[in-house]
């Protein structure tokens, strides 16, 4: 029998316990019934299984509410489309019913200035057109009275002096009275000289006159006064004294 050497079983312990040691993580990871297994697999619980891998019922089931919710989504999407679509066109629509009532508001207050400015109009076309009937129905009463007059003896019949009208005379009514007069000659002179002018003023009454209200014209020729002296002086004589400084012919004034 050979005899053991000692170091060498020394080193031969060492040699197999390095190896076991070296194997020991091997064994551990085959061997899943192990403790210290680290995968676990054989006891690992079936159930992690079965969440692991969901069966057709739960997949089709996630797909169904899935779709649910997509469509409840597009509803709201719509809805909410619809609904900023009213509020534009509504918004829209206030604008519009502003500018309209605008617009209206102007061509009424256009259409009232227009009717008011055709009424005016038509007003003083009714007045031109009245006046001027009138005045010639004054002068064809005038030359009537002048034909009685010619064909009548006797004084004519003369008007009684009156308050003059607050209103005055009507241009119309002027020019009938001045056509009585004068025949609406401004440089007419009465046969004996001593009425003068449109309306026949004596010297002495144009004087009178002239100096109360005009004393420019103290002195001056009624028939060689303008018009427009001769008219106001006659104005001014009519709101002292009335028509009944012109006897025949004031019966054309009020």
């Amino acid at each position: 029998m050979l005899e053991t050497n000692p170091s060498i079983e020394r080193w031969r312990i060492v040699v197999v316990a390095l190896a076991t040691i070296a194997a020991l993580p091997l064994f551990l990871f085959e061997n899943p019934n192990s403790t210290a297994s680290l995968t676990g697999v054989a006891g690992a619980d079936t159930r992690a299984v079965a969440t692991s891998n969901p069966s057709l019922s739960e997949t089709d089931s996630y797909q169904a509410k899935s779709q649910d919710y997509n469509e409840k989504t597009y509803m709201l999407l719509d809805r909410s489309e619809d609904w900023h679509t009213a509020r534009s066109l509504l918004m829209t629509a206030n604008r519009l019913r502003g500018v309209a009532v605008k617009y209206e508001e102007e061509a009424i207050d256009r259409a009232r200035l227009i009717s008011e400015e055709e009424f005016t109009e038509r007003e003083k076309l009714l007045k031109v057109i009245f006046e001027e009937e009138e005045r010639r129905r004054l002068f064809a009463e005038e030359d009537q009275r002048r034909m009685t007059v010619l064909n009548t003896p006797g004084p004519t019949t003369t008007i009684t002096a009156n308050k003059p009208d607050p209103k005055g005379p009507e241009k119309y009514q002027w020019e009938a009275l001045k056509y009585c007069e004068s025949t609406l000659n401004y440089q007419a002179i009465s046969p004996t000289g001593n009425y003068r002018g449109a309306y026949q003023f004596s010297v002495e009454t144009w004087n009178w006159i002239a100096g109360l209200y005009h004393e420019h014209l103290v002195g001056v020729d009624p028939a060689a006064a303008k018009p427009q002296d001769q008219d106001r002086m006659a104005e001014s004589l009519y709101l002292l004294r009335g028509r009944g400084q012109w006897p025949v012919c004031g019966r054309y004034l009020p």
